[in-house]
Formats: structure tokens, sequence, C-alpha cells
């Protein structure tokens, strides 16, 4: 009997865990497009009213530090939210590496 659970356990926890893997991409397309824009440039349906940051600008990325991207989206700055009940702090680390980051690099036509 002991065999058993402990497979059970083994084949439960694989599962649970990658329950717990978010899809960031989709949660800055829900949340933070609006404002940024889906290609990051701050021209989303809000980002000329409330002042949306361009974060496709690399030069601009690259001055920042990570842990004040991070501050900024679990806190909120200015007229941004803080995200920090959807948010953890790793997965704000997350979201700057898989979808700041990669916007900064793209080259505007």
């Amino acid at each position: 009997m002991r065999t058993r659970s402990a497979a059970l356990v083994l084949v439960i926890l694989p599962a649970s865990l990658s329950a717990q893997v978010r899809d960031l991409r989709a949660f800055y397309r829900e949340r933070c497009a609006t404002c940024h824009g889906a290609d990051g440039s701050g021209r989303g349906l809000n980002g000329a009213r409330l002042g949306g940051r361009n974060l496709a600008d690399g030069r601009w990325l690259a001055r920042q530090e990570e842990d004040v991207l991070v501050a900024s989206i679990l806190k909120g700055r200015g007229a941004m939210p803080g995200f920090g009940r959807q948010l953890t702090e790793a997965e704000a680390r997350r979201l700057v590496s898989e979808a700041l980051a990669p916007q900064a690099g793209r080259k505007k036509p």
C-alpha cells in the first residue's frame, strides 16, 4: 500500500506544479497591453491618455534595474496599478524577462 501512495504522489505532483506555471505573455496581453500596447510601444487604447511607457525602447529598458521594474509591476507607478495581488515576485521577474525584454529587442518598421 505504501508503494502505491508514493506512486500516486509522484503522478499528482508534476500536474500540480505545471498548473502553477502561468503564461505571463497572456497576462501581459490581458492586463498590460491596454496601456503599453501589444508591441510594448505605449500606444495601447489608454496609452496616450495615461502616459503608457514605451517598453519597446531598448535603450530605456537597458538603463532600468530589474528590481525597479519588478517593484513597479507589483506596487504600481503613476497611473499604472500594482499587480501584487495577481503576481508573485518571481512571476513579475519572469514577466520582465519573458514579455518585456523580447519587445525591446524587436526592430520597429
